[in-house]
């Protein structure tokens, strides 16, 4: 049978219609560092067949509307926001789900972070010179431009556009962690005060792509402060710790999240889709709204 003939056509379509709703709850677009418009990311999501999808840049709310106009019925648009966090002395990422997008406290924390963001890559891309990478100051300009959360992924962008670097990888390793090392941190919301915005904000908290090495200990202070979830569901790699995490949701009473951490259409394997929970999840993690320790 022809790979492409309409009966083939017919029963991946037949295939999609029973299979289960899935929710694909991590997904970045060019509002921070993904490759891929908010419209192009809602577009994926229903090509993929998902019930459900959510923007989730990094400390920003502005892919937003366009999302949610691009999915106007056709599929659930979870507004997100992925907040750069401090807790137990160490970076940790904290994904707020249905939170308001014009909720002012939210808004403010997130700015403070950005300029941050941008100061912190304004410094980077000063020191590429001094390790042979001549960045021009017009298309330094147009990737300030073109988004409001400017990241280490931009400078590797940036140095893979000057022929320094053959790939975003390559250029992470032999100039941007390098040079990371030698300018300011980014500002980091202590995560207790990011739990209480994203609840502020009528949203529901969850623990982005948690390490392996977090304790119990750990895992109580977080439920103290109102935690909601944990992503369990992501490209993990070889070493995945979800059934350790889930184990660490159920003895502790968190929902369950997930999905792709998709930044554009490299690697295929996080591709839109690739990673989701269930809609059951999906309808327990939305349970929780207005329910968490405040």
């Amino acid at each position: 049978m022809p790979k492409r003939s309409p009966f083939t056509h017919l029963c991946g379509r037949l295939a999609q219609l029973d299979a289960p709703a899935r929710a694909d709850l991590h997904s970045h677009t060019t509002a921070s560092d993904g490759e891929y418009t908010a419209s192009q990311v809602v577009a994926l999501a229903r090509q993929a067949g998902l019930r459900a999808v959510a923007v989730t840049d990094h400390d920003t709310l502005a892919g937003i509307a366009e999302a949610q106009q691009a999915a106007g019925d056709a599929i659930e648009l979870v507004s997100g926001v992925e907040i750069s966090t401090a807790f137990a002395r160490r970076e940790f990422h904290l994904l707020g789900y249905f939170v308001r997008t014009d909720h002012a406290d939210l808004n403010a924390a997130l700015a403070v972070v950005c300029k941050s963001r941008r100061d912190r890559f304004r410094e980077i891309v000063a020191l590429l010179p001094e390790r042979g990478v001549p960045v021009a100051e017009s298309r330094v300009r147009l990737v300030e431009e073109a988004t409001v959360s400017l990241g280490r992924r931009h400078v590797a962008s940036l140095v893979v556009g000057c022929g320094a670097a053959a790939t975003r990888t390559e250029a992470f390793h032999l100039f941007v962690n390098p040079l990371a090392k030698k300018v300011r941190s980014k500002a980091l919301v202590p995560i207790e005060e990011a739990i209480a915005l994203v609840h502020a904000a009528g949203g529901v908290a969850s623990l982005a792509h948690p390490p392996s090495d977090l304790a119990d200990e750990q895992f109580a202070s977080l439920r103290e402060v109102g935690l909601d979830a944990l992503e369990v569901v992501y490209p993990w790699g070889r070493s995945s710790p979800a059934a350790h995490l889930r184990k660490a949701a159920s003895r502790f009473g968190f929902a369950i999240s997930g999905g792709s951490d998709c930044h554009g259409p490299d690697p295929a394997h996080r591709r839109v889709g690739s990673y989701a929970i269930t809609s059951d999840e999906l309808i327990a993690l939305r349970d929780r709204i207005g329910c968490a320790v405040r």
